[in-house]
């Protein structure tokens, strides 16, 4: 039976060219122990900010038909039973305000950070979610699990047994040795939104994130113009730290994941090899201990598999 929890992934036209096959895969991943899948596509644009260019993320008419196509793989993955709802976030959608309003007490209003990363599509996605538990995950996540498991499961014990528990993680990287006596999991006061499990019910009650403690540090950002609005991310950990509250890793051999920083060319041609081989829990060397999708390393090790 699923769990009360909803599987939640962030999309934008960044993710178009490899969405469908990462989604896919986390989405099969964990589609036996959720209630549902909910997918946002956020397709409004970063507003300009004079030290970081978005100009090129937005060119047209590559920017409209990169919208295009995400949305249509990601009806394509409804219709194969892969996802239950979508919601394609737009400019002007009135849900802006409204969450504006709920999460930062009107303080912040833009849609992105200063990096041109989703503020608004993050909250969008938490409020549509009808379940007392969220998994989060940016669309270009590659994931590992023990087969026949399922990490989300053993989270949601965590977070019903831990009192300063706001959040549970997949270790970040493939573990370079694992200790059969040592920890299974270690607890921090960070919440990324890469990937995470939350108690929505517990967070939605920590809600406005940004209180007039937070509020000095946020002028003096948009002043002088120092990365500014911050990541949503950074937002809700000086929130929830300021409350005691942590996110816990899991650290042994049972759960982890990648992140694909360059998503070009060769990326795309070796995507499908190596979904497989994180699947199965097989991964080159140089990635143990490493986030960031080692490129090169994943080059030569499949090409030792052919």
């Amino acid at each position: 039976m699923p769990a009360d929890t909803s599987l939640l992934i962030n999309l934008s036209a960044g993710d178009a060219a490899y969405g469908y096959l990462t989604v896919k895969a986390l989405a099969e991943a964990h589609r036996a122990a959720v209630k549902d899948i909910v997918i946002v596509v956020d397709s409004i644009k970063a507003p300009f900010v004079t030290f970081y260019d978005h100009a090129k993320r937005y060119q047209e008419p590559r920017y409209s038909e990169n919208i295009r196509l995400i949305t249509e793989a990601v009806y394509k993955l409804k219709a194969e039973g892969l996802a239950d709802k979508i919601i394609e976030l737009k400019t002007g959608d009135p849900s802006i305000k409204k969450l504006a309003a709920q999460f930062f007490n009107n303080r912040l209003k833009e849609t992105h950070d200063f990096r041109g990363a989703p503020i608004t599509a993050y909250m969008v996605g938490l409020d549509a979610c009808d379940t007392k538990y969220v998994v989060r995950y940016d669309g270009d996540i590659i994931l590992h699990q023990l087969p026949g498991t399922d990490w989300i499961l053993e989270g949601i014990k965590s977070l019903e047994t831990g009192k300063d528990i706001m959040a549970i993680s997949p270790c970040p990287s493939p573990q370079k040795s694992i200790d059969p006596a040592g920890e299974k999991f270690t607890d921090i006061h960070w919440f990324s939104t890469r990937c995470l499990l939350i108690n929505k019910e517990l967070f939605m009650q920590q809600r406005p994130l940004i209180d007039i403690k937070y509020w000095p540090e946020l002028t003096a950002r948009r002043l002088l113009k120092k990365t500014y609005p911050p990541a949503f991310e950074s937002i809700i950990t000086k929130s929830l730290k300021s409350k005691l509250f942590k996110t816990r890793y899991l650290v042994q051999e049972d759960a982890w994941y990648i992140h694909p920083e360059d998503k070009g060319q060769l990326f795309l041609e070796l995507l499908p090899g190596i979904i497989e081989n994180v699947k199965a829990g097989k991964f080159p060397t140089e990635q143990a201990g490493n986030e960031t999708l080692d490129l090169q390393a994943w080059q030569k090790y499949l090409q030792k598999e052919v």
